[in-house]
């Protein structure tokens, strides 16, 4: 058996470059507290984004479709295809109405995810029942929340959001980068 296996390998690769995780982490931080900041513009970054993954998507769904082999898959490639392109150009031509939507589906998406989940975890006694039901309500109040400031929460929540998961994946890369450099050579 020559040579240490994969896994070990790899950690000491990634020991030896424990450095980039930890600028890759500060970058994220760095780019989640902007957003945090600037929600406003980064809300119709994320929505502008989103517009051109689904734009992009839809016309690689339309390129499937003709690779199908049977006509139930073209039809549906074809349909969900044509659906992507125009929502994303929707999107792209619209920010601001796209930020509108997209965050009263959110509110809707937290408030009906977080009643069915409580309710769910009542009726089958889930274990660890009470973090799951605050988990529930704090969901609910979330989503009520966004519903009440609608449209205003529309200018800011996104890109808070987008903000926030950056500040915590950067935090992430961080602590791997230190747990990584804290490994023997």
């Amino acid at each position: 058996m020559g040579g240490p296996l994969p896994v070990v390998e790899a950690l000491r690769e990634a020991h030896k470059n424990w450095g980039w995780y930890l600028a890759l982490g500060i970058v994220l931080i760095l780019t989640g507290l902007y957003c945090m900041w600037a929600e406003g513009m980064a809300t119709v970054a994320s929505i502008v984004v989103l517009g051109a993954i689904l734009l992009v998507g839809g016309v690689v769904q339309i390129a499937s479709a003709f690779a199908a082999k049977n006509a139930g898959s073209i039809v549906l490639l074809l349909l969900s295809g044509i659906l992507e392109i125009v929502v994303g150009l929707m999107l792209l031509g619209h920010p601001g109405i796209g930020a509108l939507t997209v965050t009263l589906f959110i509110s809707m998406l937290l408030t009906f995810g977080g009643t069915f989940r409580l309710v769910s975890a009542i009726i089958l006694k889930v274990p660890h029942l009470g973090w799951t039901v605050l988990s529930a309500v704090i969901t609910i109040l979330l989503g009520i929340m966004l519903w009440l400031q609608w449209p205003f929460s529309a200018l800011w929540f996104i890109g808070f959001a987008v903000g926030v998961s950056f500040v915590f994946q950067g935090a992430a890369w961080t602590s791997l980068a230190f747990k990584l450099r804290s490994l023997p050579g």
